[in-house]
């Protein structure tokens, strides 16, 4: 069996990136953390895929940007049109078609490890079953999705995103549908407080990739 694990990106450039962030730490260097982020948990992928077979890929926001010099480590897809809802679904079901499950993660949690993905794959992996994997944020959304089967779009299209319950409602509702395997909560970056926090999360890894050890050398610039 098979799987695949997407991350979602935004191309410098082509979207507007971390407007919050951009307030206190300026947009140049809102965009360089985006960029560096984005590579930690590529990295991060890259390591899992050692020890599972499973696929990585980039999922970008911008049609244009599929062939974009800064998404060149992982195979790169399009999200497609829509609301955020929508375009998870549209990649979730696409790789679906050629993997027997797909996991779903943001780029602005880079403190994720290689073994929160392992169990996550090891759940979904080597059952008929139908079976989802969700990861909370502490601002209340969630930074991981997966599962082995489609996901009526309702589902995805229903909820409404960054509000302070959206993980909460979502989770109730993929729960209705099958067994669900929780992982940790981690924290996301809106804010420069959120920074300061993730370096902490950084310093304290017990095998940060390369990626994750740059991305700590680039936060020391910048707060």
């Amino acid at each position: 069996m098979s799987g695949a694990i997407a991350v979602f990106v935004k191309t410098v450039g082509l979207s507007p990136l971390k407007t919050r962030l951009a307030k206190t730490i300026g947009t140049e260097n809102s965009e360089a953390f985006h960029l560096e982020a984005a590579y930690a948990v590529a990295s991060v992928t890259q390591e899992l895929s050692k020890h599972a077979d499973i696929s990585c890929y980039y999922a970008v926001a911008e049609e244009s940007a599929v062939e974009h010099s800064d998404w060149q480590d992982l195979a790169c897809i399009w999200q497609g049109n829509g609301s955020l809802g929508e375009r998870m679904r549209l990649v979730h079901q696409d790789l679906l078609k050629k993997h027997d499950f797909v996991l779903l993660v943001g780029a602005d949690i880079p403190q994720m490890t290689v073994a929160a993905l392992l169990g996550a794959t090891n759940y979904l992996l080597g059952t008929q079953k139908e079976r989802s994997v969700f990861a909370p944020s502490a601002d209340g959304g969630f930074w991981l999705f997966g599962s082995n089967f489609v996901i009526s779009a309702n589902i995805w299209t229903d909820v409404l995103y960054s509000q302070a319950n959206t993980g909460q409602l979502f989770l109730q509702a993929i729960q209705a549908l099958a067994p669900v395997k929780i992982l940790e909560t981690l924290r996301d970056v809106d804010e420069l407080s959120d920074l300061h926090a993730l370096q902490l999360s950084l310093a304290g890894l017990p095998q940060p990739t390369q990626a994750q050890q740059q991305l700590s050398k680039f936060l020391t610039t910048i707060i």
